[in-house]
Formats: C-alpha cells, structure tokens, sequence
C-alpha cells in the first residue's frame, strides 16, 4: 500500500495543531480496491500518507478496519504487516467506505513523562501524582468510489462514530479549488465552530517528524452553525481532513478530558 500514493512537490499555507495533540501519531485509513479484493492500511503514524508498524503494545488500542456498505459492514481481516487488513469483495459500481477506530484510551502525564492509563495508573507505574490525563478517541474515515461513481446518498449518511466527517457531496465531483462541504458531528449533532485541517499526500515534501514544517497546513477553516465546512483542496491528489475537539472528563479523579480526533481521506481528480 506505501507504494499506491506519489509523493508531491511541498508548499505550506498556516501553522497549525498546537497543543498535546501535536505530540500523537495520525489516525488515517488508505485502501485500494482492484479485482475482487479490498486492501487497506490503518494508518498510525506522523507520515501520511504511508503507514507505520504499529507497536506491539499499541496493537490493542485499534479495532480491525470495516468495508461499510449500504448493506452493511464487512469486518476485514488483518494479514502482512499489522496495519494492513484485507476482504474479498464484489464491489459494484458505487461509493463505499472504509472505516477504522481508535478504542477510548487513557494516556497521562507527571514528572515521568506520558504513561498509558489513568490518573490512577500514573500513579501506580511512578509514584507520582499525574499533572494531566486525557482519554483519547480516533476515528477514520476513506470515502472509496468504484469504476468512476460519484453518488452521494450512501457516503453522505453518518455511520455513528462519536466524532465524525460526513461528506456532503462526492469528492469524485469536487475539481481543485471548488468547495467540498463536510458536517461535522459530535454525538449525532452539528459541531459548531469546530476547525477543520487538511493536508495533501507530499504538502510537507520529505520532512521527517519534529519538523516545523509538518505543523502547516493545505487548508484551515472552522464550521458554521449546522456544523458544515466548505474544505477547499488547492489541488489534486490523495487529502487528509481532519477536526479534534475536547470535551470534559465527567470523573475529574481519572482524567480531565476527552480529546476526540476524526480524519477523512478522499481523492480529489484534475
């Protein structure tokens, strides 16, 4: 899957995602679909667009990728490397969606550093008090047209993730610079306000984690009132959306907060 997206030529437009999520890996999903079999990689990393072996002692944290279909979902098997998963599928001529999620995860830190758990667990491993905890929440999403579909009415239904990016129109009909309106929703309702980041597969050209310039942006804008954004793809090529919002812990004894991130990868053609 690493070799399916070309790298491209670098620009930058804003600074952005400040904050403790500056210091997590991307959550994102690839997948290709050609004679029958559905290939697809959990993309956990600071490198999109190409994957990472996850670490044994992270594996735990992701549910198994699903096909989601108007008929349902089809739970993909796990096979090679273990970001990468795989289904047979007789995909018609249609629009599809690759799902993954991250489980709740409880990440805190002191005077020891970052520790997985609570502020309990924190405890527990150091002896000491943590100064922040924060359950964490990811969830991905690919928008997969087949044989040149462009409908609209299956991918632009929500599929339930707690945080999520539902497209309003088909990026197969969105040429660079049109708009391409996206709801955000957190718990199946408009979040308002909410800003909305996105990059192109090589906007950061070959720059490694840590770079400054891995914190600039393609796009950067906030929703409205219904929780629509208009994300404006300067160009053509393979994008990565992506919103985070935080919402208060309701055991302050455990954690502070929740931080949830939802991320949207599409193809935008010339």
């Amino acid at each position: 899957m690493r070799k399916l997206f070309s790298v491209m030529v670098a620009g930058a437009f804003f600074a952005a995602f400040l904050g403790a999520a500056a210091e997590a890996h991307e959550f994102w999903v690839n997948a290709d679909y050609k004679d029958g079999l559905l290939k697809a990689d959990l993309g956990y990393g600071h490198e999109f667009p190409n994957p990472e072996v996850i670490p044994d002692d992270r594996t735990h944290l992701f549910e198994p990728l699903k096909l989601a279909t108007p008929e349902g979902m089809t739970e993909m098997a796990q096979t090679g490397d273990n970001f990468h998963y795989e289904v047979k599928a007789d995909l018609k001529k249609g629009d599809y969606l690759v799902l993954g999620n991250y489980k709740p995860s409880f990440w805190a830190k002191g005077p020891e550093g970052w520790k997985q758990g609570d502020k309990a667990k924190y405890k527990e491993l150091t002896k000491a008090d943590a100064t922040y905890a924060e359950e964490a929440v990811m969830f991905a999403k690919l928008v997969l047209s087949v044989d040149g579909a462009d409908g609209k009415d299956f991918i632009s239904k929500p599929v339930g993730q707690r945080l999520e990016m539902v497209p309003q129109v088909n990026p197969a009909t969105v040429k660079p610079g049109q708009r391409f309106p996206v709801q955000v929703l957190l718990d199946g309702k408009p979040a308002k306000t909410a800003e909305v980041k996105a990059v192109y597969a090589g906007f950061a050209g070959m720059t490694k984690d840590g770079d400054p310039a891995n914190e600039y942006k393609a796009f950067w804008g906030r929703t409205d009132l219904n929780g629509i954004i208009n994300i404006i793809p300067v160009k053509a090529g393979y994008w990565n959306a992506f919103v985070q919002l935080t919402v208060p812990y309701p055991d302050k004894a455990v954690a502070d907060e929740t931080v949830l991130v939802s991320r949207l990868t599409f193809n935008i053609a010339e």
